[in-house]
């Protein structure tokens, strides 16, 4: 019997290097993948432009290398599986990225000409398998592309090479490229080549289970026009984030911060501490800030947004160095107590310098400046710690250092440098806030050819209406003129009535309401309004119909704007709810307790019905009267107290009622509330009355992104931390007071208010 066996046409490289590769950006980095699985700590790319043709490129890596019997079991078969076999490196255990073998073909794509360098580390065992000698086996091939040519069978080219043996080496691969016929190099394309890089080059320091601690990937790149500029890729990383704060403890004990960051200016942002630091003379840190929203980039080319949400992932949070190596497992955990702050919505900063500093940045709240701390995932860096600081002592196990006084001021310096960065941080936020809201009144004083102020644009629209209708009834018929002039001034007349009413009424419930919700009572209110100006453009619309020629045209416009106002304001209302209305006068009377409940309860009934809320008042006795009070103040207090109950049982996930009833002792009211939510810890009754602590157990947000629906998030939000302490302070100014009980049998949380 014959036998028959395969071959392989030379053209096949060709025809896979153009379609396994799709472009050259895509080639190199899978090279520079290719060095990752080799276990390589470092790689360096370079690319030199040659003149009418494709550049020259160099990858170098100092990975594990190849033998000569790897070359050519792995190296110079096509398609070989072994990535699939061996998914993890064997040094440091990393996941391999690639699994295709496609590597060679990489190359083809890249240039017509490669030189091959793969130095190895070769162990001979003895019988018992100890080592029994070693050598460095180097092998070096070159290839010329062109040789492979069509009509020919791959495994009959002969290729120059030689393998040498030496007792000194360095372990690694380089990669020599040249001869691509076309420079196919562009912006875009090096830009991508940062963006996919960017993962692995934030890789350091991380320990796997079964391998040797992985120190990192450090990447240089070194190509004309590479946004990311030249050198380390970790480091052009760091600097394409939103800022990066360097800080060190001088010989005084002193720390010396500096920040260089997006819409901060051109030079860096500089703090020096009092004295505190004496015991960590010498410390330094390095850290990136990362947020995800791209426009907050300072590389946006380089780190995408992607990109930041993988590398938060995998590579984020603050880890420490000791004489240089890595501290587990700080990085890994919340060793700066970031989360824990984060989830108790603390917004103040525990320095006192800090708190004046924050003080003096225009349109910044001190009390409130470091409620937009970031997750420890979104910091990119590392602190670095030294043995000649006395007292900085590493645990027997090496497990971090011993918890003790100094250890407490390493963590207290660092939370310092990312404190106050975090307050540049929110005065970058609250300067692009207030610049969008210039951009929109300058806008609308376009429009009226008039300077405004925010608060004026609806009576000046209204002027500028009035001043438009009184020029076009000039050319209406005189006996048509009262008849139109009514209709026209009626329409106006109600425009400008609400907008004051709706201005005076937001002036009240600023003083009054929750940031939460009086966004949602806001949301209600401009929804009503956004109703009759849709009306009244209709109205005006029709109206044009009388009119012939420029008059018309006139109308017709005036209408359109109104319908396209409406349009513009109901798209950014969308999906924020709806709630009732406090009254438009703030005098203080007696007002009727379950009227005013089940009205604020109803502003919950979509809520209610999507998960089955049961709100039972009827404990509340029909006659029941309170006050004197603002009527807007007893809705701020239930409307507070109801939202809260409603995202405690929510959080919860199983029954959800809420109980309100109310019973006369003596001269007062006493409004209990009660639920079948997640309920609260003891320790914690007096904590959530203070400003911006709105979780002080860290559950309740947790809790309710695993059982509320994600369309509903924007409702619930995470808590501004002021909605119980505004209702105290509304209690106590009527000579009352608002408190935590413990439950009764059957409830989970149980809150009292008392009023007059």
């Amino acid at each position: 019997m014959a036998s028959f066996y395969f071959s392989v046409d030379s053209a096949l490289l060709s025809e896979l290097g153009e379609k396994l590769v799709s472009n050259v950006h895509v080639a190199l980095t899978e090279l520079v993948k290719n060095a990752y699985d080799a276990d390589a700590t470092k790689v360096a790319v370079h690319i030199s432009p040659q003149s009418g043709i494709g550049p020259s490129i160099k990858v170098i890596d100092n990975g594990t290398g190849m033998s000569r019997q790897q070359v050519i079991d792995y190296w110079m078969k096509i398609g070989t599986s072994n990535k699939v076999k061996c998914p993890t490196s064997e040094i440091f255990g990393r996941p391999r990225t690639g699994a295709k073998g496609i590597g060679r073909f990489c190359c083809r794509r890249l240039g017509r000409k490669l030189t091959l360098k793969t130095c190895s580390k070769v162990i001979i065992h003895d019988a018992r398998k100890k080592v029994k000698h070693s050598y460095y086996e180097i092998t070096k091939i070159e290839f010329d592309w062109d040789s492979f040519k069509a009509g020919t069978d791959v495994g009959q080219i002969e290729l120059e090479g030689q393998t040498t043996k030496s007792k000194n080496g360095e372990p690694g691969t380089t990669l020599e490229i040249w001869g691509a016929s076309t420079d196919e190099w562009r912006q875009r394309g090096f830009d991508y080549v940062g963006r996919q890089l960017g993962a692995m080059a934030a890789n350091t320091g991380v320990r796997r289970k079964g391998f040797n601690p992985d120190p990192g990937f450090k990447i240089t790149f070194n190509a004309p026009g590479f946004n990311g500029g030249v050198g380390d890729l970790r480091t052009k990383l760091i600097e394409a984030t939103w800022g990066t704060v360097e800080a060190q403890v001088d010989k005084n004990g002193r720390a010396i911060c500096s920040l260089r960051a997006k819409g901060l200016g051109s030079k860096p942002k500089t703090i020096q501490s009092t004295p505190k630091f004496d015991q960590i003379k010498g410390a330094k840190l390095t850290i990136g800030i990362m947020p995800i929203d791209k426009k907050d980039f300072r590389n946006p080319a380089l780190l995408s947004k992607h990109g930041a949400v993988e590398i938060a992932a995998e590579w984020g949070g603050i880890q420490v160095r000791f004489n240089g190596f890595r501290m587990y497992p700080y990085g890994n955990d919340d060793w700066l107590s970031i989360e824990a702050d984060r989830a108790r919505r603390l917004g103040k900063p525990n320095d006192d310098e800090l708190f004046n500093f924050a003080s003096s940045l225009q349109s910044v709240d001190a009390g409130r400046s470091l409620l937009n701390m970031l997750s420890m995932k979104n910091y990119l860096g590392h602190v670095e710690t030294f043995s000649f600081m006395r007292g900085l002592e590493p645990r027997i196990d090496r497990q971090g250092f011993v918890e003790n006084a100094v250890f407490d001021q390493l963590k207290a310096f660092a939370r310092y440098a990312i404190d106050w960065a975090n307050i540049y941080r929110e005065f970058y936020i609250r300067s692009n806030s207030d610049a969008d809201l210039e951009s929109a009144r300058e806008n609308v004083a376009q429009v009226l050819q008039k300077d405004v102020a925010s608060a004026e644009i609806v009576p000046e629209v209204a002027n500028y209406l009035r001043k438009e209708i009184t020029s076009i009834l000039r050319y209406v018929p005189e006996s048509q003129r009262p008849e139109k002039e009514k209709v026209l001034f009626s329409t106006l007349s109600s425009l400008q009535t609400t907008g004051i009413s709706q201005r005076k009424e937001l002036e009240h419930l600023r003083l009054i309401a929750s940031a939460s919700t009086l966004t949602l009572l806001f949301a209600h209110e401009i929804k009503t309004l956004l109703g009759r100006l849709s009306a009244n453009a209709g109205l005006i619309k029709s109206l044009a119909v009388d009119f012939r020629g420029e008059q018309r045209v006139e109308l017709e416009n005036i209408a359109s704007s109104m319908e396209e106002t409406r349009k513009r304001f109901s798209n950014l209302i969308e999906m924020t709810g709806l709630l009732g209305a406090f009254d438009r006068d703030s005098k203080v009377e007696k007002l009727h307790l379950q009227d005013a409940v089940a009205r604020a309860a109803k502003c919950f009934e979509l809520i209610k019905k999507s998960y089955a809320i049961d709100i039972d008042y009827s404990g509340i006795p029909r006659d029941m009267m309170v006050g004197p009070l603002v009527e807007g103040e007893l809705y701020a207090i239930i409307l507070n107290i109801l939202s809260n109950a409603i995202k405690a049982v929510i959080a919860a996930g199983g029954e959800s009622r809420i109980s309100i009833s109310a019973r006369r002792v003596a001269s007062r009211v006493e409004i209990d509330f009660q639920d079948t939510g997640i309920g609260l810890n003891e320790e914690h009754f007096e904590d959530v009355f203070r400003p911006f602590i709105s979780d002080p157990e860290g559950k309740l947000y947790d809790r309710l992104e695993k059982h509320a629906d994600p369309a509903d998030r924007h409702l619930f939000g995470t808590g501004s931390g002021l909605g119980l302490s505004i209702v105290r302070d509304i209690a106590r100014a009527r000579r009352g007071n608002v408190e935590f009980l413990k439950p009764s049998e059957g409830w989970n949380a149980h809150i009292r208010v008392t009023l007059q």
